[in-house]
């Protein structure tokens, strides 16, 4: 009986398959994008909205290829040095530019991922705030210090398969009900921005979509690393499929209705299948409904919450030269002060709904796009001339094309970046003209 009960724990917990790695690429990816990239789609205008998502989410499969060719070339000759330099370790990105790179790299890398996973995880809990945030956000943040007990990435696999269970049926339900839903009279549909500053809010949702936060710790956790562009490749489509048609139903539909709605889910009328979407997303993820109950709130944050303070973890536990040790007790007590600060931060900090954009165009794009584009060309420079190299990369490519593209995108990703960054501090200061400055309760209706 336990030998059985043994089987069925590494069954649910423990996963290093290439299907694992897609499942967690898929979970961490799509989720809350799913209700909100409508709205960004009647932002940016129907033409403009399907060119820019599908450019991103290439861009975003070529950035992940590029971080696991890195990550695979630092571990070759991290290695050499040292058989067994990564018994019992978990490598992150910041390691691999710093092994390849130098420290400067680094320490660059790090400050971008840490901003990233920090303001992703304080979000999180922050996700309360339209409640009492003095009484809330103390509540989800005691219960969401039990994420300290969770070993690696590999134990995410029940979680990251409810994940994409959810995304998939929603994204069913949101196609079939923008079909079937009553004919809206005098719909427009926008085919173009409304003004300049509203077309670059939108971006940060599309650059998500090809942006992988965890990209290394999710490789890392494969029993063979170097498969990973197939999962990267297919959770791209997957990411794809998810989210543009269902969008192109609801878009079709509703129309410019969706420019007064940033939640798509709250425009369906209530219903069994309605309510069944709300409550696997908010099992995984999002946020669907204004007040949820409870137990729906805690339990899809503290999934998200969990993977994504992970990385944070790790970080920490490596600076006090505890994530080898055979002692886990020792790995918790270090945790424990990270979690403490991210805890204090959402306590000190109630801006739910304007971190996630600000990470993405501050912290997402350079950490995940810009410096793994760079590194490659540095990395690579000095044998571009070795054929064998380039086409067992990028088969049929040759240096100068590799090396354009890269380069392409790390100057579009500086200008996405930077006019991103503007149009939402340009709309945080609206909404805190509106709201008010760390009120009691952030995002509640005034009188």
């Amino acid at each position: 009986m336990a030998m059985e009960c043994g089987r069925l724990g590494n069954l649910l917990w423990d996963g290093g398959s290439t299907f694992d790695a897609w499942l967690n690429i898929c979970s961490t990816k799509i989720a809350e994008l799913l209700l909100t990239i409508p709205h960004s789609w009647a932002q940016a205008g129907l033409p403009s909205a399907i060119v820019v998502q599908f450019v991103h989410l290439c861009i975003g499969w070529w950035s992940g290829y590029t971080t696991n060719l890195l990550y695979l070339e630092y571990k070759k000759v991290a290695q050499k040095r040292d058989p067994h330099r990564f018994d019992n370790h978990t490598i992150q990105l910041h390691e691999v530019l710093g092994g390849l790179m130098g420290k400067w790299w680094e320490r660059v890398s790090l400050f971008f991922n840490i901003g990233t996973l920090g303001t992703i995880a304080t979000v999180e809990i922050l996700a309360s705030s339209n409640l009492d945030k003095r009484t809330w956000a103390l509540i989800f943040g005691g219960i969401f210090s039990l994420s300290v007990f969770t070993p690696s990435a590999q134990n995410y696999r029940a979680w990251s398969f409810l994940g994409v269970i959810a995304t998939i049926y929603t994204a069913f339900y949101l196609i079939i009900a923008g079909i079937v839903h009553k004919e809206i009279p005098d719909v427009n549909r926008p085919f173009s921005p409304r003004e300049f500053s509203e077309y670059f809010i939108p971006m940060t949702n599309f650059i998500a979509l090809g942006t992988e936060a965890i990209p290394v710790e999710i490789m890392d956790a494969m029993w063979k690393p170097e498969e990973y562009k197939l999962p990267w490749l297919f959770g791209m489509v997957y990411t794809g499929l998810v989210s543009l048609i269902p969008t192109m139903s609801l878009f079709w539909r509703f129309g410019d209705k969706l420019l007064k709605q940033a939640n798509a889910i709250a425009l369906l009328p209530k219903s069994i299948f309605r309510d069944a979407a709300v409550i696997l997303l908010l099992l995984h993820q999002a946020r669907a409904l204004e007040k949820p109950p409870l137990i729906w709130n805690v339990c899809e944050q503290f999934v998200v919450f969990g993977i994504f303070t992970l990385p944070i973890y790790l970080i920490f536990e490596k600076l006090f030269k505890v994530h080898n040790s055979p002692s886990f007790g020792k790995r918790i007590l270090v945790r424990v002060p990270v979690f403490l600060v991210i805890w204090v931060a959402a306590l000190a900090f109630p801006f739910f709904g304007l971190s996630t954009p600000i990470s993405v165009a501050l912290f997402a794009t350079w950490g995940q796009h810009i410096l793994p584009c760079s590194a490659y060309i540095f990395t690579f420079w000095k044998r571009a001339s070795e054929a064998s190299i380039v086409d067992k990369h990028f088969c049929l490519l040759r240096w100068e094309t590799i090396l354009s593209i890269n380069l392409g995108i790390v100057l579009w990703m500086l200008f996405m970046s930077g006019f991103g960054l503007w149009a939402n501090i340009v709309a945080i200061a609206n909404q805190v003209h509106q709201v008010g400055l760390f009120t009691k309760c952030y995002n509640c209706k005034r009188g």
